[in-house]
């Protein structure tokens, strides 16, 4: 709670600052009834495009800072908040999470301040899944979307949930972090969670998709490079772009090269 306050009270001091947004929600029996977002104005623009943006499991929205700051900087409005389960999210990361990032699609496209009726989405790591169910479920309300490290349906298969207990990566508490997310309370209730998400299951993915770039290292212990190979194999054609190293190849080419992208296809939208 301190951290938070401390960061909103920095961010009230920057040129283009956070207006912290309390989104009503209408949540299920023992969820939230609110989604807590950030919103930040590009200068200068009077009606900006927006980019919706979130990370993974280990990763609150003020930790997207630097992606919004290049976003700002090309004109978008950000809006950031937290992935299911996670942070101050109302509801865990459970099949039916696409809800929550929903309410903040419908409440941007009422906003008479922002160009909000189609958004681009924006989802780091285990983020990126949801962006890939949102593209498939709704495709006519956005404008493009990056999976930037996220899977789809093998990463929540047994053999891969066992091949990735302990990555030699940063995030050294997956498991655990995971249980948190799903709101599962042991190993089981892990391994049966992750079932249930998978998009090839809930019959999505040869669905026709607004525009979606697949990016990721190509050495990623937490995310099988698999996923990225079933997705371009089934429904609309995907962009990819695969960085060296792991989890979603982090380099000085890998922002930009999100930016340029979802850049160009505002470009094609507001023409």
């Amino acid at each position: 709670m301190l951290e938070r306050e401390t960061y909103l009270a920095a961010a009230r001091l920057w040129d283009r600052p956070i207006e912290p947004i309390v989104i009503p929600f209408a949540g299920h029996a023992g969820e939230g009834d609110r989604v807590v977002v950030y919103l930040r104005r590009p200068l200068g623009i009077p009606r900006p495009p927006v980019v919706l943006m979130w990370g993974g499991v280990d990763a609150w929205k003020k930790q997207v800072t630097a992606v919004s700051d290049a976003l700002l900087a090309q004109g978008f409005a950000t809006i950031a908040m937290d992935n299911a389960g996670t942070g101050e999210s109302p509801l865990r990361g459970t099949v039916d999470g696409e809800r929550a990032f929903v309410a903040v699609l419908d409440w941007a496209a009422a906003q008479g301040d922002l160009t909000g009726e189609r958004c681009a989405l924006l989802g780091r790591s285990f983020g990126g899944y949801w962006v890939t169910k949102l593209v498939h479920q709704i495709p006519d309300r956005i404008v493009c979307g990056v999976n930037w490290g996220g899977g789809a349906h093998f990463m929540f298969q047994r053999d891969w949930i066992e091949a990735s207990r302990f990555p030699d990566s940063y995030l050294m508490d997956l498991v655990e972090t995971r249980m948190a997310m799903l709101g599962a309370t042991d190993d089981q209730g892990y391994i049966d969670g992750f079932a249930r998400l998978s998009l090839v299951d809930q019959r999505l993915l040869d669905r026709p998709c607004a525009p979606l770039l697949l990016m990721n290292g190509k050495n990623d212990q937490q995310c099988p490079i698999a996923d990225i190979h079933l997705l371009s194999e089934h429904g609309s054609p995907k962009a990819v772009r695969l960085f060296p190293g792991g989890h979603m190849g982090n380099t000085q080419q890998t922002l930009p090269t999100i930016v340029t992208w979802i850049a160009s296809h505002f470009v094609e939208a507001l023409a």
